[in-house]
């Protein structure tokens, strides 16, 4: 009888079996994000892991951009599909300046033939930045997996506690089944901490975290921004900074729900709302953490997008163009910080300065508070609410150089490929355009 026992490879496999059997049990006894809690509830499972494939449905809306038919709404009408639930659907208008051209109209002409109902759309007259109309409306909820027909600033909606991605190439598939696959994203955290100087708002803190990170350095993870700044920013701001989440190449942004998530999405939906938290163990691919006392105004010149650096750095180059509006900046606050700025001044006389409010809602609200009046006194040119230059609307010429609020400084983004574009806060583009030069905010805002 051999009574030798097992050889060191064989016991080598056994130990190897038994501490991957041990990870596991961690792994399943570790806390949860709060975006692998979204997912398990999207997915009708008690808990997912990062890396997981998982089938999921959402409880919210789904909505379109209405200016011209998308590629999901083509796809589904070529497979002779319906749509899963008509109802869901939602169609906004105001991606586009030409909104009553071609394109919008056989986009009606396609949610008509769909069976989207008539009180779906929102129409011009009530347009704007549809991802500014979908927050207004709280489409996208706490806790929830929220599906958008539109672009990558859908992150934007992040700040109202949900998972907010855009349904990019699955659109037509989603919109006949009403589920999709995901894959359960690495989430990094990015702890803000401490009080911004004056003149500084969330778009300088956006753009130095970015600045920090650099263009890919978040390669289709989910950003969670944490901190007491976070927890001490008004819900304008919130948007603001999960906006962009796609310029460090990160797939959405997050902020958890908490006091002041809540109170905004509950006076605007009756939908029931069930928040979610991660865990304070939870698990992070990356956490960072940034003081944002320090941080300057902060300016992205062309042609990077992560490029971000202190005003000072940048400060007295002449500008001829400048933009105040788009999803990251388009909101009453931004409206009231440029007011404050433009109060009693005028915009220099070589330089356009175009503002757009971000939806109509906000327009009235602006009038309500005088500072339209302010605007047209500054000499400001008002447009519709839309996407308006930072979907292209601008039109530059190619000696241009452009300071916005817009999300993209692409050589060509507006027009002429020779053009300049610079991206900076509402207060950095009202005090350029007075100046006619680029110039730091502080000195028109009082301390």
């Amino acid at each position: 009888m051999d009574l030798a026992g097992p050889g060191p490879e064989e016991v080598h496999g056994i130990l190897s079996g038994l501490i991957e059997i041990v990870k596991q049990k961690e792994a399943n006894m570790s806390g949860k994000n709060v975006i692998q809690k979204i997912l398990a509830r999207a997915s009708g499972r008690e808990s997912v892991e990062t890396g997981e494939y998982l089938m999921v449905k959402s409880n919210c809306p789904t909505p379109c951009q209405g200016d011209s038919l998308g590629r999901g709404n083509d796809q589904i009408e070529k497979m002779g599909a319906k749509l899963f639930d008509p109802k869901r659907v939602r169609i906004c208008v105001g991606k586009s300046l030409d909104a009553p051209g071609e394109g919008r109209r056989k986009f009606h002409q396609w949610a008509e033939r769909m069976g989207v109902p008539k009180e779906n759309f929102v129409e011009l007259g009530q347009h704007g930045v549809p991802h500014i109309i979908c927050g207004e409306h709280a489409w996208a909820r706490p806790g929830e997996l929220y599906f958008s027909m539109t672009n990558g600033a859908t992150a934007s909606l992040g700040a109202l506690g949900g998972f907010a991605v855009t349904l990019s190439t699955e659109t037509g598939s989603y919109l006949a089944m009403g589920t999709t696959w995901i894959q359960v994203p690495e989430v990094a955290r990015f702890t803000l901490t401490g009080k911004t100087q004056p003149g500084v708002f969330a778009r300088d803190v956006f753009e130095y975290t970015l600045g920090k990170v650099g263009d890919i350095g978040e390669t289709g993870r989910v950003i969670l921004y944490d901190g007491d700044y976070v927890s001490n920013l008004g819900m304008n701001g919130r948007f603001t900074l999960c906006a962009q989440a796609i310029c460090a190449s990160a797939w959405t942004a997050i902020i958890e729900p908490d006091k002041v998530t809540l109170k905004y999405v509950k006076s605007r939906t009756n939908e029931r709302v069930l928040p979610l938290n991660g865990d304070p163990d939870a698990e992070y691919a990356e956490h960072l953490t940034f003081d944002v006392s320090n941080i300057d105004p902060q300016v992205a010149p062309p042609p990077r997008r992560a490029s971000g650096t202190s005003i000072s750095q940048l400060a007295g180059k002449v500008i001829t163009r400048a933009g105040i509006g788009s999803c990251a900046n388009g909101r009453m606050d931004d409206m009231r910080v440029a007011a404050s700025i433009l109060k009693g001044r005028e915009v220099h006389p070589d330089v356009t300065l175009s503002i757009c409010p971000g939806s109509m809602d906000i327009y009235l609200q602006a009038l309500k508070e005088g500072l339209i009046e302010t605007f047209i006194k500054a000499r400001v040119l008002l447009l519709t609410p839309s996407c308006a230059g930072c979907g292209g609307g601008y039109t530059l010429a190619s000696d241009d150089v452009f300071i916005g609020t817009g999300t993209v400084n692409h050589p060509g983004r507006m027009g002429s490929d020779t053009a300049q574009i610079f991206l900076a806060s509402p207060a950095t583009v009202a005090a350029s355009a007075v100046e006619g030069r680029i110039t730091d905010p502080r000195k028109f805002i009082m301390r």
